[in-house]
Parts: C-alpha cells; structure tokens; sequence
C-alpha cells in the first residue's frame, strides 16, 4: 500500500490521482467569503487588463466567428467582453466558475457590457458541468493552476468538445517572477513543461506553444 501511494504522489505532477488535491495551496483565499471578495476587488482591477493584454491573447489562439467558447474559471469575467467580439453574434459564449460570488461578478460585467451571447454555468472542482459536444475552444487564463482534480476536468473537457475541438491553458510561469513581482514558486503547482505532460497524459497532443508578455505561457491541445 505504501508503495502505491508513493507512485500517485509521484505522478500528481503528470497525470493526477482523482482523490488528491492538488493545488490546495493556490486555493486558500478561496475558501471564505471574504477571501472570495478580496480576489474579486484584485481580478477586476484594471490594470490587470492592461497587464495581460486579452486581445493579444486570443490573436495567439485564433477564435473564428461563429464558435462557441468556453471561459473556465471566468472569476469576474475579464474576458467575457473579449471573448464575446471574438465568436461574433453567432457565436456563443459559457461562462463557468465553482464559485457563485464569481458567477455574479461576472454577470454584472457582461450586463453592464450588454453582452447578448454570453451565458452562466456553475460547476464543480471535479466537474465543470459544460454542455456536451458543443465547444469549439475551452479556455482557462490563470485558472488551470487552481484545478485541484486536473485529471478529471480534462476527462469532462473532452466530452465537451465537438471534433476537432480544443483546449487552451494560458497561465503563470512557475520559475519567473509573477504581478508585483511576485514570487510564483509557492503558488504555481508544477511549471509549462510539467503542464503539458500532465494534458498529454490525460489525451490530448499539444497543438502549439507561446509566450505571452513576460512571465505567461500560452499553450494549446486538441484531442488524440
């Protein structure tokens, strides 16, 4: 039994154990009210759009009209606005997050956006509850750090995709330095190399791979 338990720590990294948390650190502001509030006030700054440049963002994924894209982790729904001009008024946008204090946020951003093809989903840490085998794209920012069940997200993804689909994870370079020059060694769970071996070994093959500013990397899957 020992030995067993040794070889799932030891994977975490690559492929996940379903039971274990993984980023239990990362989440801890997000386990009160309170905490939920203070991020809320730190994703919504703007200074975090001009930092992170959404537009840039997505010109390195390549979103065609008509698409309909998920925004996993949407927390106060930064991209929302981005990602609806994307998809066009014949795509579709599915905001989802875990938590419902993120959801609201969120919706009073696309409200105040008067965003028409934007809708809400709530989820769980081991199930993004995505309509199945209707999206185009699902995509995290900032968010796939924060999954502590990667393994089975990703299963949920794939049945969520349409063929040919894809999965984008635009997240924090363990090894560099993060916003306000934060360290990101105690919060980022494993760095891009590492990510991309845990996707693979869940079935996906990487599609491409970029920077993004100076401490993000932009990585893009399809299914096997």
């Amino acid at each position: 039994m020992k030995t067993i338990v040794r070889a799932c720590v030891a994977l975490l990294v690559v492929a996940g154990c379903g039971w274990a948390q993984v980023a239990a650190e990362a989440n801890k502001q997000y386990q009160t009210p309170e905490g939920r509030k203070g991020l809320i006030k730190t994703l919504s700054d703007s200074t975090r759009e001009e930092r992170q440049k959404p537009r840039e963002l997505l010109s390195l994924i390549g979103i065609k009209p008509g698409s309909t894209v998920a925004d996993v982790g949407t927390g106060a729904g930064m991209m929302l606005p981005y990602l609806a001009e994307a998809v066009g008024a014949s795509g579709r946008v599915v905001a989802q997050d875990i938590q419902q204090d993120f959801l609201d946020k969120a919706q009073e951003r696309a409200k105040s956006k008067s965003l028409t093809n934007v809708t809400f989903v709530k989820g769980t840490d081991r199930d993004p509850n995505l309509p199945e085998g209707q999206l185009d794209l699902i995509f995290t920012l900032d968010a796939f750090h924060h999954f502590d069940y990667p393994a089975e997200m990703l299963s949920h993804f794939a049945r969520a995709l349409k063929p040919g689909g894809r999965v984008v994870i635009a997240d924090f370079y363990r090894s560099k330095r993060g916003p306000q020059d934060k360290d990101m060694g105690g919060h980022i769970r494993a760095d891009k190399d590492a990510i991309i071996q845990e996707v693979e070994a869940n079935g996906y093959k990487l599609l491409s791979q970029n920077d993004h500013g100076t401490n993000q990397y932009v990585v893009v899957f399809g299914r096997k």
